[in-house]
Parts: C-alpha cells; structure tokens; sequence
C-alpha cells in the first residue's frame, strides 16, 4: 500500500496527462497554414505518448491502493502557435520536475519499478521540451 503522498501525487501527474493530451488535440486541430505543419504533426503524435502516460498513472493507483480521480485543467489552449509551443515547454519542465519528485518518492516507499517509471516518464517529457524548443528555432 503506497502513501496518501505518493497516491496523491500520482493522482495529480494524471490530471496534468490527461490535461495535456486534451490540449494537444484541441491545438493540432487549430493550428493551420503549410508552416506549422510540422507542429501540428508534432502535437498529433505526441497525443499518444500522453495516453499512455495517464493509462499508466490511473492503472499504478489503483494497483497501489487509491483511486484515480480525474479533474484535469480544461484550460482553453492559445491560437498562437508560438505562444502554444512556449507554454507547453514550460508545462513540460513540470512535468519532470514532478516526476523527478514522484520518482523519489517511490524509492523511498519501496517502489522500484515505479521509481524508473517516474524517471522514464520525466526523460519523455524533457525529449518533448526539446522537440518544441527546436521547432520554435
């Protein structure tokens, strides 16, 4: 059984997934113009690696005892895809900053697995960092 720390922390990372998947959907399907077309399949693409990490999520709580709630920022995404790309870089340096945070949590509860979970998903939110700084030029 995890702590009501690690549970809650858990429950927090999926919400964050979950938000950000939404909002990439919404903001491919926004963006227009031959230009950005290599965002808008940036953001398409990326819509999966963020499902996947929110099934994980919700599948390790409630394997840990808790119960996946689900309350995730419905935040309306920019139009601008400028402005788009600098937020979600900021959002995404969260992101390992909360998973760095949840993978040493684990380790010092027991949980080995999720522990390199954790630091396997932070590695995945900083890769997508720097995909969207490199599109930004």
């Amino acid at each position: 059984m995890a702590s009501k720390k690690l549970i809650d922390g858990l429950n927090h990372a999926l919400n964050r997934e979950v938000g950000t998947f939404l909002r990439y959907m919404l903001q491919s399907a926004k963006i227009k113009g031959a230009q950005w077309e290599a965002v808008r399949q940036m953001y398409e693409g990326e819509v999966a690696d963020e499902v996947g990490h929110a099934m994980y999520l919700a599948n390790k709580i409630n394997m840990l005892g808790g119960k996946a709630i689900l309350k995730p920022d419905l935040t309306p995404p920019p139009d601008d895809v400028v402005k788009m790309l600098q937020n979600d870089i900021a959002e995404e340096k969260k992101d390992v900053e909360g998973y760095m945070n949840l993978a040493a949590l684990a380790e010092k509860e027991g949980f080995v697995e999720l522990k390199m979970k954790m630091e396997e998903q932070a590695a995945d939110e900083q890769g997508h960092a720097m995909k969207m700084q490199r599109l930004l030029g």
